[in-house]
C-alpha cells in the first residue's frame, strides 16, 4: 500500500509538471513583430534627425579641425539620402541615413567630441532598416549615382545642403 501511494504521488508529481512546462512553452511563443515600413512621414523624421546629428558632427569638426573625411562621407550619403526622398523612395533613403549617421559618430569620436541623442537608432528606427545592405553595396549605389566624395574641409564654409522640406 505505501509503494502504491509513493507511485500514485509521483504519477501526480510529473503530470503537473509536464502540463506547467507545456503551458509555459506556449507563454513563450510571442506574436510576431509587425514589420514598420518606411513611409513618408517615418522616412522625414528619420532623415530630420539625421540632419540635426549632421550638424552637432559639424559644429564639433569646425571647432577642433580634425578632419578624418568621416564629416564629407555623412554629408555625401545624406544628401543623397535627401534625393532619394524627394524622389519617394523612401526605403533607400532611410539605408543612405542610417550610413550617414554612422560616418558621423566615427566622426565625433575622431574629435573626442560627445554624440547627442539624435546619433542613436531608436527601436523603430533599427526595425525600418532591417535588411540594409552592406557598406559597400552603399557605396556602389551612391557612386553609380554620380556621388562625388567629399573633404571635411570643403565643408567648413557652412550650407550643407541637407535641408528637409
Amino acid at each position: 500500500m505505501k509503494h502504491f501511494i509513493l507511485l500514485f504521488i509521483a504519477l501526480t508529481l510529473c503530470t503537473a509538471t509536464a502540463s506547467f512546462a507545456q503551458k509555459k512553452k506556449n507563454d513563450d511563443k510571442k506574436p510576431a513583430a509587425t514589420a514598420v515600413v518606411a513611409d513618408q512621414p517615418r522616412t522625414k523624421n528619420f532623415l530630420l534627425k539625421t540632419n540635426r546629428f549632421t550638424g552637432h558632427t559639424h559644429r564639433a569638426v569646425f571647432n577642433t579641425k580634425k578632419f578624418t573625411g568621416d564629416l564629407g562621407q555623412m554629408v555625401r550619403y545624406e544628401r543623397h539620402a535627401k534625393k532619394l526622398y524627394e524622389a519617394g523612395n523612401y526605403q533607400e533613403a532611410v539605408y543612405f541615413s542610417k550610413r550617414a549617421r554612422m560616418y558621423g559618430s566615427a566622426a565625433l569620436a575622431a574629435n573626442s567630441a560627445i554624440a547627442t541623442s539624435d546619433g542613436k537608432f531608436s527601436a523603430e528606427e533599427e526595425t525600418i532598416t532591417t535588411g540594409m545592405p552592406s557598406d559597400e553595396e552603399l557605396e556602389k549605389r551612391l557612386t553609380d549615382a554620380g556621388s562625388t566624395p567629399l573633404t571635411d574641409e570643403s565643408l567648413m564654409a557652412g550650407n550643407l545642403g541637407i535641408d528637409i522640406k
